[in-house]
């Protein structure tokens, strides 16, 4: 009964449709299978709807459990049962040898699969990753309109690269007694149950910019994140990232990523202190960025500030690194906060930025 359930009422749209007519994936929040579409003789991974009359689509569980469907005038017709995933594949991590994109170490995420005689290797986003630091230094990946939130329960995987030590080092408790040990045990940018001024692990590629479950797991990588304030997070990045996959924009090429300053605060001395979540590894970066390439070739830059204690407002922040920015408008579709709290946030000239700051990243975003 369940199976078909899911094959008649999550998969097959009710609605009365003309000939031809594409066919839609309905309620898909609490499905697990990789979906793969084959489509103009390309096989590529399903990431926006409708599905074009004619698409065969792959339902991939596992390598085990592959249900084979095709949209013919409508309808998404199979002659297997799907039934739920319970054995679902997990993101794999490839290694690139790419050192003009990336001088550290590039990766792609992706799933391994074996379909129509062949392996494929299919990506989800690429990240460049420090491991002398700890550090994501940017990802790459392409946005599509937002579908649906995150599952409930969703959590990181450390990547076989962060040892528990390490992984931790982003839990409240670990933080709070960090910033003890750095600033002294009077500092106030730190409750041990802190809300307000809380750091999360901020995603370089968002987990939004994904239309399935398995595809927005693969987000959930530390090699994704970096540590954000949360109020940044939540607030202006936000902003970014739902215009970034806004249909006006969409499919956009995006670059996410944070630049080599570290926040400091001071100690009870006065004295400018370097914050790094765990010894002199997982700096929180004080500058990140966001390149948008939309799907008309207007790219848009970002680079934003990560320091919600920060009272001044920009642009007379000292700190301010001139070299990685020439301020311009920004695109009067998006309305960002004027606020360290939220993320102060400089549009840039892309094609100064492009030249003199992220050469290597010309041609993907």
């Amino acid at each position: 009964m369940f199976a078909k359930f899911v094959i008649f009422t999550l998969l097959i749209s009710s609605k009365v449709l003309p000939l031809a007519a594409n066919c839609y994936l309905n309620d898909i929040r609490n499905d697990w299978h990789v979906i793969v579409e084959f489509k103009d003789e390309e096989l590529k991974l399903l990431r926006q709807q409708p599905i074009a009359n004619g698409t065969i689509l792959y339902m991939v569980c596992n390598m085990d459990d592959i249900v084979e469907m095709k949209c013919e005038n409508g309808q998404l017709v199979s002659d297997a049962q799907l039934t739920f995933c319970h054995n679902r594949l997990r993101p794999q991590m490839k290694v690139i040898d790419d050192k003009e994109l990336c001088p550290y170490q590039l990766y792609r995420v992706g799933y391994n699969i074996h379909c129509r005689d062949q392996d494929y290797f299919f990506p989800t986003y690429s990240v460049c990753f420090d491991h002398g630091k700890m550090r994501c230094v940017f990802t790459i990946n392409e946005a599509y309109p937002f579908v649906q939130g995150r599952p409930f329960g969703m959590q990181f995987d450390p990547d076989e690269i962060f040892t528990m030590n390490i992984f931790s080092a982003y839990n409240k408790r670990d933080i709070y007694a960090n910033f003890n040990n750095r600033l002294g045990s009077s500092q106030a940018f730190m409750s041990s149950n802190e809300q307000d001024r809380r750091f999360d692990r901020g995603h370089m590629t968002a987990a939004g910019d994904f239309i399935t479950n398995t595809l927005i797991a693969s987000t959930f990588k530390m090699i994704n994140v970096i540590p954000q304030f949360h109020a940044i997070n939540d607030g202006n990045w936000r902003l970014m990232e739902e215009w970034a996959r806004n249909p006006i924009n969409t499919p956009s090429k995006v670059c996410s990523g944070a630049f080599d300053y570290v926040l400091t605060l001071p100690n009870a001395e006065g004295s400018e202190v370097p914050i790094y979540f765990r010894n002199a590894l997982i700096p929180v970066p004080l500058w990140t960025f966001k390149v948008v390439l939309n799907r008309n070739g207007v790219r848009t830059v970002f680079v934003q500030y990560n320091n919600i204690h920060d009272q001044r407002v920009p642009p007379q922040l000292p700190q301010f690194p001139v070299n990685i920015c020439r301020p311009t408008s920004c695109p009067t579709s998006l309305d960002l906060r004027p606020s360290n709290y939220f993320g102060y946030t400089y549009c840039c000239d892309q094609e100064d930025f492009m030249e003199r700051v992220m050469p290597n990243l010309r041609g993907y975003c």
